[in-house]
């Protein structure tokens, strides 16, 4: 942490043009890539917990693969209810801090916190307890049932560690610090990486523990990351944050936060629900389709991190321009991540397009796999300009508190394109996974012209 001082003065710089009354293009250039850099690669070393993960147990086979996305599938419903919470932190935050009201931030700090604690541990609970339970939702095979109970019931006491450091990170960001998360990234995946080799495999005199193994490393690093969350943001300079901040409960606050975030998470779930329906159809057509799906995801989501960013930036930006009175210079504050978005959506296409097969042998060894999985890459490859622009465009859509429109937009777009699509493509027209894939990219290209639709109107420049 002692490069924190030097992460303090960057913050600053990272709202510099949102005090400023007509800022250079150069300074909001270097405010989006001061926001956006660190926060990619905060998301790659995230994701690479995961990778890391999905590679070594890609040694396993591919029922080993099937069977961590199947757990993860339900553990990812913890980052869908955690948005209610963080959404509205890093809006207010942002608002906040826009406004020149410090102190004002760091009690919505606080105020996240608490809910995310309460929250991180009834979800622990749930996951643990009734394991058996959510896993046999699913109509897969035996083994893989018995081993995604397993697997389920330890990571799920990495519930309450994650909760936590995704909060302090959205309010990291919403304050304008995207470099000290991006630390912590490092520092979690490098316990992953060197737990994960010695658990899973059974390396250097460690018991060889297989899936649980790398269970374990998952919940030990993601503990390490939450403890280290927390002394940045009690001991660092970003937020006037204390202990004498913790102990005022404002419910009002937390009202506030929660009918901003409540949307956003909605929004999510509609996706989780749907790609839960989704997920128990695939896993019908056999494990290699499952396998195939998970391991695409996981490279796929390479190409999420850097598109992730942007739509946090353009959720900052916009929030901070609107609560320094300058709807202006939310435009144009808008125009330069519209142009890195296009930039990115031309080089994931590319790679997803041309290299699917080399990038799934990353992975997994199993030819079967790796041949399924690259119709998945080259098809989303296709989506990835509608895709990664709509995320642009529900990012400027809720810094300006509008959480509402992109909900109802996942909406229509999981629930009566994806779902109906897949079971119709997949089922009664006998395309299997393949149809399931087409319906996914159909759903892609309706969400993003309601998204295009709604943030052409120009009311979200109207909020206060």
């Amino acid at each position: 942490m002692s490069g924190h001082s030097s992460d303090s003065m960057d913050s600053v710089a990272a709202v510099l043009g949102v005090t400023m009354d007509n800022p250079d293009r150069s300074i909001i250039r270097k405010d989006v890539l001061n926001m956006v850099w660190p926060y990619t690669l905060e998301n790659v070393l995230h994701f690479a917990v995961g990778i890391v993960s999905t590679a070594m147990v890609g040694r396993l086979g591919a029922t080993a693969l099937a069977t961590v996305g199947l757990s993860m599938r339900v553990v990812s419903w913890v980052w869908v209810l955690s948005q209610a919470v963080t959404v509205g932190a890093t809006v207010l935050v942002a608002r906040a801090v826009g406004g020149q009201q410090r102190e004002q931030a760091a009690h919505a700090a606080a105020q996240a916190l608490f809910l995310m604690v309460f929250l991180g541990l009834a979800l622990a609970a749930t996951f643990y307890f009734f394991a058996e339970s959510i896993i046999g939702i699913f109509p897969g095979e035996s083994g893989l049932l018995s081993e995604g109970t397993k697997y389920l019931r330890i990571v799920a006491w990495g519930i309450p560690f994650t909760g936590i450091s995704m909060t302090v990170g959205a309010v990291l960001r919403g304050s304008g610090d995207t470099k000290t998360p991006m630390y912590i990234a490092v520092v979690v995946n490098i316990v992953n990486i060197v737990l994960g080799y010695l658990l899973i495999f059974g390396n250097l005199g460690f018991p060889r523990l297989g899936l649980e193994g790398g269970a374990i490393a998952v919940v030990s690093a993601q503990g390490v990351g939450c403890l280290a969350a927390l002394v940045v943001l009690f001991l660092g300079k970003t937020l006037p944050i204390s202990l004498q901040t913790l102990r005022n409960i404002n419910v009002s606050l937390m009202r506030s936060m929660l009918s901003i975030g409540i949307p956003a998470s909605a929004e999510s779930a509609f996706w989780q629900a749907a790609t839960f329906i989704l997920t128990m159809l695939i896993v019908s057509l056999g494990t290699v389709s499952m396998a195939a799906h998970q391991v695409g995801l996981t490279v796929e989501g390479l190409s999420y991190m850097p598109a992730g960013a942007l739509g946090v930036a353009a959720t900052a930006f916009v929030g901070q321009s609107l609560g320094a009175r300058r709807p202006h210079l939310s435009e144009r504050y808008m125009r330069e991540v519209l142009r890195w978005a296009m930039a990115l959506c031309a080089i994931t296409t590319i790679t997803l397009v041309a290299i699917p097969k080399a990038l799934l042998r990353l992975l997994t060894t199993d030819t079967a796999v790796i041949d399924l999985g690259a119709y998945y890459l080259i098809l989303m490859g296709l989506a990835q300009f509608p895709q990664i622009l709509a995320w642009v465009f529900n990012g400027a859509l809720r810094g300006a508190g509008d959480t509402k429109s992109p909900m109802y937009f996942a909406g229509v777009g999981i629930w009566l394109v994806r779902l109906p699509l897949a079971f119709f493509f997949g089922q009664y027209l006998g395309m299997g996974i393949l149809g399931v894939w087409w319906a996914m990219l159909v759903d892609i290209l309706v969400r993003f012209g309601l998204s295009f639709w709604r943030y052409r109107q120009g009311k979200w420049k109207e909020a206060t």
